[in-house]
This record gives structure tokens, C-alpha cells and sequence, in this order.
């Protein structure tokens, strides 16, 4: 058999000659030599990082982003975001959706919201405005649409379809009525669009685990609509320890639902300490009544002044003790 050794494509190219050429010419340029090509248009290559700051000086758009106070670096962590938003003119696809938001959202916090959902830039705004028209028709009033818009940057990205159907699901679960619904929407809007999922989860947690009725679970998602955005464990060990090891009946609980969402070892620390001086009552129809709250709310030294009676250096002393 005979092989044949094939010539490379580029070997003409590659030729001692060719190289001295070119070794020549660049010994003989100069930085100081005179150019007269325009090159305005030339713009230095960016690697796929994604670094927006190496773009704001070449692109007016990112320029009137950043006016606006809002945050590249956080943005830019997002690669598929990042693309869309450097295929956007800032006056033929920006300023839309920026003086719509206005009339929703306060102007010293639409960096934070664009921050939060930059992907609201790409949103047609009649899109937008026919979501708007939608809660105007549910009965939702000006100012709770601008709090609902405002607080949750995302409600704008679901379809009034989607909205809708997530309205009838808390309505028909908790038995909710209009001004109730109304209530919780402009109250907590982004367990709206919180995943279903987890709501689900934690309506077991709080009904079946938890003990309590359907009433009382209407009244806590009223009172406290983030019980159902938190973890399931850690609700359930925050309830565990103040409803099984406190002894606090539902009741209690229910008139201050906010103990359920300080963490687990805040009550502890504090609930142990009133159990060591002797303190550890929380039934306001006895003496030396200690509220369910101040296990959570207020610095060490309020807490120690107007519950323990002790100086805060005894708190400290206690908590080192229970590492």
C-alpha cells in the first residue's frame, strides 16, 4: 500500500520568507505613526462574561439605566437577561415601559424595581396596561394597585389569565370574598405569584400538623399572608416549640401570629431565660403577664428592663451558657 503525503493547505503561507515579512513590518511601525483611519466605530471585543459595566461607554442605553440607579452587577449575573436587555434602544424600546411604570411605582424606587425584573423592559406595554385594566375591573382602587405593583415587580409578568386563575385559587381554597381577596392581594402581592407549591405545602403544615381550623387558618393567612412563603420545617419547629413546649394555645397564637415568624432560637433564648428567674407567664389574665411579643421584638436590653427585670450583662452571662 502507498500513502501519499497530503501538502497542508496553509504551508505557502507559513514560509520563512512570509515570517521575515512580517517580522519586518512590525519592527518597522511605530506607536507614534501617523494613521488617518477613522476608527470611531472601532470598539474594544467582550468575552461571553457578560461584564455590563464594559459596555455602559460604548451604549447610551446602559448609561440612562444607570441614571436611573439602577444595578448592572446584578443584573449581569443573569447571561440570558443580560442579552436581551443589550438588544434594547433605550428610546425605541425603554422609555415605554419607564413612564408607564411611573404612574405605579415611586421615581426614586424604579431602579430598584428595573434591579429586580429588568425583563419588564421587554414587556409590550400594552400588555401592561391591559394587566392594569384587569385589577381596575376586579375593584382593585389606584393606590392598591400602585402597592401591589410597587411591592411585587413581577405581578406585571403574568397574564391576566394566569392572575386570574391565581385569584380564584386563593378564593375558592380559603373561601375568601371580594374585599377579602382585594385585602390579601394589596396586602401581601407576592404570595400571589409565589409558587403554588409551596402554599399548598404550608396549608397542610398550618391546618393538619398545626391543629388549627379552617376559620383560624382564613384569619392567620389575613393577618400574616407570609406564614405561607415561609420553609414547612421551619414553621412547623417555630410552632412546635411555642405551642408544645410554652404551652400557648392556639388562641394566643392566633392574636399574635407575628411570633411565628421571629426565628426558632430568638423565643428560645428569651423564653428560657423568664423560665430560669421564674418569669415565664404569658397569660394576661395572671400577674407579671410577659406578651407572647417581646420573645421576639425589641433589643436584649428593653427586653431585659421591662420583662426580665435584670440587668442585660445576666442575659449575656445565660446565653453563654447555652453554647
Amino acid at each position: 500500500m502507498t500513502f501519499v503525503r497530503t501538502r497542508p493547505k496553509y504551508r505557502d503561507l507559513c514560509t520563512s520568507a512570509s515570517i521575515l515579512d512580517v517580522r519586518t513590518n512590525i519592527k518597522s511601525a511605530s506607536v507614534l505613526d501617523i494613521h488617518t483611519d477613522d476608527l470611531s466605530d472601532v470598539v474594544p471585543h467582550h468575552s461571553q462574561s457578560f461584564n455590563l459595566a464594559a459596555y455602559v461607554n460604548t451604549s447610551e442605553t446602559l448609561q440612562n439605566l444607570v441614571h436611573l440607579n439602577v444595578n448592572l452587577s446584578k443584573i449581569e449575573k443573569k447571561p440570558y437577561i443580560t442579552e436581551n436587555i443589550l438588544k434594547l434602544d433605550f428610546h425605541r424600546d425603554m422609555k415605554r415601559n419607564i413612564l408607564f411604570l411611573k404612574e405605579f411605582v415611586n421615581v426614586d424606587c424604579i431602579g430598584d424595581f428595573i434591579t429586580m425584573n429588568p425583563l419588564i423592559l421587554c414587556e409590550p406595554v400594552e400588555d401592561l396596561e391591559v394587566r392594569v385594566n384587569y385589577l381596575q375591573s376586579k375593584s382593585f382602587n389606584i393606590e392598591a394597585i400602585k402597592r401591589i405593583i410597587s411591592k411585587n415587580p413581577f405581578w406585571l409578568m403574568f397574564s391576566t389569565v394566569r392572575i386570574d386563575r391565581r385569584l380564584g385559587f386563593f378564593q375558592n381554597k380559603f373561601e375568601l370574598n371580594g374585599y377579602d381577596m382585594r385585602y390579601l392581594a394589596s396586602k401581601q402581592p407576592k404570595l400571589i405569584t409565589y409558587q403554588l407549591n409551596s402554599i399548598i405545602t404550608n396549608s397542610f403544615v398550618i391546618k393538619e400538623e398545626m391543629g388549627f381550623n379552617d376559620k383560624e387558618v382564613k384569619s392567620l393567612l389575613l393577618k400574616k399572608p407570609k406564614l405561607w412563603m415561609l420553609n414547612q420545617r421551619s414553621l412547623f419547629q417555630r410552632f412546635n416549640y411555642i405551642h408544645n413546649i410554652m404551652n400557648i394555645p392556639h388562641e394566643r397564637i392566633l392574636q399574635h401570629p407575628d411570633v411565628l415568624m421571629s426565628r426558632n432560637f430568638r423565643v428560645k433564648q428569651r423564653h428560657e431565660f423568664l423560665d430560669k428567674l421564674g418569669r415565664s407567664q404569658y397569660n394576661p389574665a395572671k400577674e407579671n403577664y410577659v406578651p407572647l411579643m417581646a420573645l421576639c421584638e425589641g433589643t436584649d436590653i428593653d427586653f431585659c428592663t421591662k420583662f426580665a427585670k435584670c440587668n442585660v450583662d445576666d442575659f449575656n452571662i445565660f446565653l453563654k451558657t447555652q453554647v
